[in-house]
């Protein structure tokens, strides 16, 4: 099939999720056999942004896609020639799929400290906009988890959640040693506190619990200089799976520390796909869509939003050899099914023969 393909970034960069799914499902219809007319550049190059769009709209005009795909930005949609793009597009009877990334805007009391500034003010209304104009111009929306979809009305949807790309390593043989790691974001929404406190927890003043601690350089100091010290923590600044992958296969255990609250409730992070692909059984807290996810492939064991059951889950599941094993090979399996591959072969199913109008 020919498919038009919209994203709002630069392709070779892979700083975040919003970044690397794009690009993860750019490969994957290529790998199914499919022809994809791409749109990238980042909103704020305005000028570079202006110039793709306008390449695409003409070629619109001598070329008809099966269908179109479009990955959404992290925050509203700047400029008016996107929205006239898919207003075109629209027009055109072109069957169009749009994937919503995020709802932070409608979540003012976990984001926003104090009173909003004019900028947020802003954001928020762009954003309400954008649901609006959607809804009049997009055929099928996709949310990341079923519970997204509640804070919203559209007439279509669907779910497509992060994929991985492929299986990298297992750990079906039994945990080496007692290390577990953590990559994301340090800060009290990651669950930076409920994480190290179960760590410290688990150690004292020893390490037979090690926590290898993956973040950026800029957030590092949240972490205190006392903490830092303890023998049982590494702090490691890395990124792209050339830097990320030794670190996976030396550890034996993936954590998922996030506060628990409204928002994470509904979020689904790639971060846990990528454990999964190096075969790591996972520690979670409960949100409510990762809960669901870890508990329905068994890889791993879900706690409390606190540090006392956090490291209470840690340390049963790195004593427990049966039951590591078990969630270890539950790790290896779930990655089957769960491709990126398979998630751009739902998008061909869902738009390829999907007729202007039509329903789910």
């Amino acid at each position: 099939m020919r498919i038009l393909y919209l994203t709002y970034i630069d392709f070779g960069e892979f700083k975040s999720g919003s970044s690397v799914r794009p690009q993860m499902m750019y490969e994957a219809f290529r790998a199914l056999g499919h022809e994809v007319k791409l749109l990238q550049t980042q909103q704020n190059r305005a000028r570079d942004r202006r110039a793709a769009v306008k390449e695409i709209s003409l070629w619109l005009d001598g070329n008809r896609p099966d269908f179109c795909y479009a990955e959404s930005p992290s925050g509203p949609i700047f400029h008016r020639c996107d929205r006239e793009l898919l207003r075109k597009i629209h027009r055109m009877g072109i069957p169009t799929g749009y994937f919503y990334r995020d709802a932070a805007y409608r979540f003012d009391d976990i984001f926003i400290r104090g009173r909003k500034t004019l900028k947020q003010h802003v954001i928020r209304w762009m954003s309400e906009r954008d649901v609006r104009f959607l809804k009049k111009n997009v055929d099928l929306i996709y949310f990341p988890t079923e519970s997204m979809g509640k804070y919203f009305s559209f007439p279509n949807t669907s779910v497509l959640p992060p994929a991985c790309t492929g299986s990298y390593g297992s750990k079906t043989d039994g945990p080496r040693g007692r290390r577990s790691i953590y990559v994301g974001g340090v800060s009290r929404r990651y669950g930076t506190d409920t994480l190290l406190g179960a760590f410290d927890r688990l150690n004292g003043d020893g390490a037979e619990f090690p926590l290898t601690l993956v973040c950026r350089k800029t957030e590092a100091a949240y972490i205190g200089e006392s903490c830092r010290k303890k023998p049982w923590l590494r702090v490691v600044h890395a990124s792209g799976r050339g830097e990320l992958a030794p670190l996976y296969q030396e550890a034996d255990l993936a954590l998922y520390p996030i506060e628990k609250n409204a928002y994470n409730d509904f979020a689904f992070s790639v971060k846990l796909m990528e454990y999964l692909e190096y075969g790591l059984p996972v520690v979670a807290v409960n949100c409510t869509e990762t809960e669901k996810f870890v508990r329905g492939i068994g890889a791993g064991l879900v706690c409390r939003n606190d540090a006392g059951d956090f490291a209470e889950k840690v340390r049963t599941l790195l004593t427990d050899p049966a039951l590591y094993k078990e969630c270890a090979e539950n790790a290896v399996r779930a990655v089957r099914g769960n491709l990126w591959t398979d998630r751009a072969q739902k998008v061909v199913s869902d738009l390829g023969g999907r007729k202007k109008g039509e329903t789910e």
